[in-house]
């Protein structure tokens, strides 16, 4: 028999299908410790005996997920700019992008519970639908090195701010939390946190009154940046809409029109516009 091609093609078959909240690359933060809430679980395919599989998990804090980046298109690029610590392109291989020449992730993430074929899961970086290839436990004495060298990312060259929200723009997170808009606000921490008005890195526009605001879909968010504090203050929560875009029967892409509506109806804007 002649000997396989170790470069040949190879065929996986996911173990599951990790849910969540987040449905584009944006909802999600750059690694899951940076969001410790975030809460999803993965639903194990049937008929596998996956339950059986997980028998002995249940001990274990963390997990790693192996994971396919779903929604990156099948591209990749050989060298990328990083989301964080540097202005300069690095190789991908010396990053974490999900632009790869195989579109495979490695996420650690906390163990809530498991039930049946379904595992609670917490500080996860993983979109809505992403197919899960494999599970394992991590073992903090052959995982962790405290010691180990950051390569580029250890030569921070970017000035990172605290992010201050008004109490205007809590009160509109809050009523958006409640109706179903639950990544917003990790969006604007992760977002504003460093060269916030790098509109290279960030979907920025300039409001009528001269100040940034941060895009996140059909949301704008004005902020102020404190320079001698090192701090963000995002200042508003507006709706993208003009008010003839909001008419019934109008086109609504996004699927956000009566959220919106609903939003204006709660929190009139000034002036009866209701773009920033």
């Amino acid at each position: 028999m002649p000997p396989q091609d170790p470069l040949a093609p190879v065929s996986l078959t996911p173990i599951g299908v990790f849910h969540c909240h987040a449905r584009y690359p944006y909802d999600v933060p750059r690694q899951g410790v940076l969001a410790q809430d975030n809460l999803g679980w993965l639903e194990l395919a049937p008929g596998h005996h996956f339950p059986m599989a997980l028998e002995g998990l249940q001990g274990f804090s963390r997990l790693w997920l192996l994971f396919l980046f779903h929604q990156n298109g099948g591209r990749w690029h050989p060298k990328v700019q990083p989301p964080r610590h540097t202005r300069q392109k690095v190789g991908v291989f010396a990053t974490r992008s999900p632009y790869r020449p195989n579109p495979l992730g490695l996420s650690c993430v906390e163990l809530l519970d498991i039930q049946d074929h379904t595992l609670l899961l917490r500080g996860h970086d993983l979109l809505d639908g992403t197919p899960v290839l494999d599970i394992k436990p991590y073992l903090p004495y052959a995982d962790a090195f405290p010691q180990a060298t950051q390569g580029w990312t250890g030569e921070q060259t970017l000035p990172e701010y605290t992010v201050a929200l008004s109490p205007s723009l809590e009160e509109k997170l809050l009523w958006l939390e409640s109706h179903g808009l639950a990544c917003l606000r990790q969006f604007l921490r992760e977002q504003l946190g460093e060269a916030p008005d790098d509109p290279k890195r960030h979907r920025l526009q300039r409001t009528p009154q001269g100040a940034w605001a941060l895009a996140y879909r059909t949301w704008r968010i004005p902020f102020h940046i404190q320079e001698d504090k090192q701090q963000v203050l995002a200042l508003d929560l507006l709706s993208a809409y003009s008010p003839e875009e909001l008419l019934p029967n109008t086109p609504d892409p996004y699927g956000d029109k009566d959220l919106h509506r609903a939003f204006l109806l709660q929190f009139p804007p000034a002036g009866g516009d209701s773009r920033g």
